[in-house]
């Protein structure tokens, strides 16, 4: 900007006039908006400014990615705010000498002390995000990683292990390595690397296994996170916890199961096998290898899982043969029901009412698969009954509509046969008369 004195005056010359005219309007631009000025991320500080032209990757790519996108930034907050030092100092010596707070890399325990410093704090988290918990850091001391680390192994995850240290993203954001889809490969950055697992037992003193994502890939979880979009389907920490992560112990599967599919863990919790299985849910349809369950689990042949544990003769055996026998039975009955159905529809028939009772056994199909978790046959048995009393009105209904069919065809074929009696007796009686001279 120019600026010259003219008659004792200040003057501005008519490029400078622009400019603050620009500065003008974008002052009033932050007063006119409500928060704008708030919103406005951090300005470049010294740290940045060095840290990204280093020749060293390691030190210029934490400037850069902070630089890019950075929930942190984007609310004012700078590298001062977790390493320390004074970002107006231009000797690097001074920028971090002790005086100035300087922490540098913080891991381990001080990762938790960094982050926990805000991020238990309820007053300064109300300010940049309300809904956010503030017991992150509690959860996480009660964990397999936190109570590992207060151990003393270095090697367990902390915050940034999941987070990122710098870039770091919202957990809605589908970027961010916490994001529902991308929870799976987040955690087997370490857990699927047999390396880092070594030396890392279950309770039993086996090794700890590094096949859960290979697993997890297999199941019908993935198949409707992935296949279908369905951000509610479980990934590692709907089971597993984020923060106070920790493997589901014996008496707790069917709860952690139960979240979802509260039903079945009812049912199952009223049954004989809850006092029996050790490992609950996981016994029949296992844990991160789960495939869409089919009637074919139950009973006695080859692809059942009730043979794993009953032999020819015991009451589960023949309780698991029974269930399967009735069930396969209702199925085979709506089947044919919707055969008879379908054919009265395609004589003409009106089988709307009929349809919607099929959909009402095909219910009690369904029942029965759930009640099925009781392991109980006479409970199952009376689910099913009613579905085959339902498909037996069906049946009863659709012969008849079919016999209606066939009493309309019979009563046309005779119509049409007088008809042309008629006609043929009325031609014969035509040509017996004589023409008149």
């Amino acid at each position: 900007m120019t600026v010259a004195k003219a008659g004792g005056h200040m003057t501005v010359a008519k490029g400078g006039r622009h400019i603050v005219a620009c500065w003008l309007l974008a002052a009033l631009a932050l007063i006119a908006i409500p928060g704008l000025a708030a919103a406005q991320p951090a300005q470049v500080s010294g740290c940045e400014t060095c840290h990204k032209e280093h020749p060293q990757p390691a030190l210029s790519s934490p400037a850069k990615d902070f630089s890019a996108t950075d929930v942190h930034r984007d609310r004012g907050f700078t590298c001062v705010d977790c390493h320390g030092g004074n970002p107006s100092e231009t000797d690097k010596v001074r920028a971090k000498a002790p005086a100035t707070g300087f922490k540098g890399k913080p891991s381990g325990q001080a990762v938790i002390a960094v982050c926990s410093r805000c991020h238990s704090d309820a007053t300064l988290m109300r300010k940049y995000a309300p809904k956010q918990r503030v017991d992150q850091a509690t959860e996480y001391a009660t964990s397999v990683h936190g109570q590992q680390l207060a151990k003393g192994d270095t090697k367990v995850a902390t915050c940034i292990s999941c987070h990122g240290a710098h870039g770091i993203r919202l957990v809605s954001d589908a970027q961010s390595p916490v994001y529902a889809m991308n929870v799976a490969a987040t955690c087997t950055k370490c857990h699927a690397d047999p390396e880092r697992m070594k030396g890392y037992t279950l309770p039993d003193g086996s090794a700890l296994p590094t096949d859960q994502r290979a697993k997890y890939e297999k199941s019908v979880h993935h198949a409707a996170m992935v296949g279908k979009n369905d951000l509610s389907a479980p990934t590692c920490n709907d089971c597993h916890g984020n923060h106070g992560a920790a493997p589901p112990g014996v008496g707790a599967v069917a709860n952690v199961c139960g979240t979802c599919h509260s039903v079945f863990a009812t049912k199952f919790a009223l049954s004989t096998h809850s006092q029996i299985f050790d490992r609950g849910c996981v016994e029949c349809h296992s844990n991160h290898d789960i495939t869409k369950p089919t009637d074919a689990m139950l009973g006695t042949d080859k692809t059942s899982v009730c043979g794993n544990c009953h032999s020819d003769g015991d009451n589960g055996f023949n309780a698991a043969t029974s269930m399967r026998a009735e069930i396969e039975k209702l199925k085979t009955a709506i089947d044919r029901s919707h055969a008879l159905v379908a054919s009265a529809e395609n004589a003409g028939m009106e089988m709307g009412e009929q349809s919607l009772t099929l959909r009402e056994a095909a219910n009690h199909l369904t029942l029965a698969r759930t009640e099925m978790h009781t392991f109980d046959p006479k409970k199952v048995d009376t689910v099913l009954q009613a579905g085959l009393g339902l498909t037996s009105k069906v049946d009863a209904e659709g012969q008849t509509a079919l016999a209606e069919v066939s009493f309309r065809k019979t009563g046309l074929s005779v119509s049409l046969g007088a008809i042309l009696l008629v006609v043929v007796a009325l031609a014969l009686k035509v040509r017996s008369l004589k023409p008149r001279e």
